[in-house]
């Protein structure tokens, strides 16, 4: 029985995505795991070269979904193993020769997941740089700190090892009741896993992460706000990004199926109040032209208060301003995690 699967939902075309699946599958042969690949290109080529790999290390779904997380969603919902890894497949993993792989069945119970050495890439200009750091801090309050402290702009990390007890409860219930699924919230996940556990390394498993056009500073700003876009948000959402990450984790944290108790959770609502909601406080301070008058004086409110449950009340408010009726969403969205 495999401990790992290995989970690509794709939509690129088979000249697009060819080179990760293989890479994966390559992997997944290496190591005993299994390549949960389910695909909604549409595309023929691809669907007969998918067909015709037959390998028992491959799970194939013809996927009809019409959306990516539909397309998310298909993937994992052929998962009956214990870890999960998530794959882009416009990436590639590679077994590193000669490293000793970790031992997911000997994994603490204290370890949330397992990371990959982590190279970023692009195809103009090769690796940039390459990433493995590790996030140890014992408590959940203080990997939060660590990991915003580490990640220095960049979420890579996301495409790790985790155990799927933590991760597929946590992106059912994104599937289940987040009000945009937008894309940008993959920095809210990450931050809820590591408040579930520390993150060990492999140097075993090389994760090439492609950054295609993040990696252009002249592109850097327009792709960010596609994010926004792409979720149903306007353009300017982009200057609420540190708010609608103070939320979600806020929300997500709140989850009774979170392996929290009573005062982890609570260090960890402070934590994200300390260091994300603060962050956007800061921003509307520095430059409050770039809001209207009603975010500036309900920040000024927030700033203010000590409750943080009145806190978290001003932010759901202050969503309005960013799209009219987004408030309910994230009222509805809280409401459900106190039972997820």
């Amino acid at each position: 029985m495999p401990l790992l699967s290995i989970c690509m939902p794709s939509n690129r075309d088979l000249a697009g995505s060819r080179g990760a699946i293989e890479s994966a599958l390559a992997y997944a042969q290496g190591t005993g795991a299994r390549l949960i690949i389910s695909d909604n290109s549409a595309d023929p080529l691809k669907r007969a070269f998918l067909e015709g790999l037959s390998s028992p290390s491959l799970t194939h779904i013809s996927s009809t979904a019409s959306d990516a997380m539909g397309n998310w969603m298909s993937t994992l919902s052929r998962v009956d193993t214990p870890f999960v890894l998530p794959m882009g497949d416009d990436d590639e993993l590679h077994l590193v020769d000669g490293a000793v792989p970790i031992d997911l069945a000997g994994l603490p119970a204290d370890v949330a997941g397992v990371r990959p050495l982590t190279e970023i890439w692009t195809a103009q200009d090769g690796v940039h740089h390459s990433e493995a750091f590790t996030i140890d801090a014992p408590s959940p309050s203080g990997r939060l700190a660590e990991y915003s402290a580490k990640a220095q702009g960049n979420n890579s990390i996301y495409y790790s090892i985790y155990r799927t007890s933590l991760f597929l409860p946590l992106i059912s219930f994104f599937n289940a009741a987040h009000p945009t699924h937008g894309g940008y919230c993959d920095w809210a996940m990450c931050l809820s896993l590591f408040t579930a556990g520390r993150m060990l390394h492999d140097p075993s498993m090389l994760y090439r992460y492609d950054m295609g056009r993040w990696a252009e500073a002249r592109q850097l700003d327009t792709m960010k706000k596609s994010l926004f876009l792409q979720a149903g948000l306007p353009e300017a959402a982009e200057n609420f990004s540190a708010l609608l990450m103070f939320l979600d984790l806020h929300i997500f944290s709140l989850r009774p199926s979170l392996p929290l108790d009573a005062q982890q959770r609570r260090e960890v609502l402070m934590m994200n109040a300390r260091v994300t909601l603060a962050g956007f406080l800061r921003q509307v301070r520095e430059q409050p032209e770039i809001f209207d008058e009603t975010v500036v004086y309900l920040c000024q409110l927030i700033e203010q208060e000590q409750d943080l449950d009145q806190i978290v009340s001003l932010c759901i408010l202050l969503t309005d301003c960013i799209r009219p009726g987004l408030k309910d969403g994230y009222v509805r969205f809280f409401q459900a995690a106190l039972k997820a």
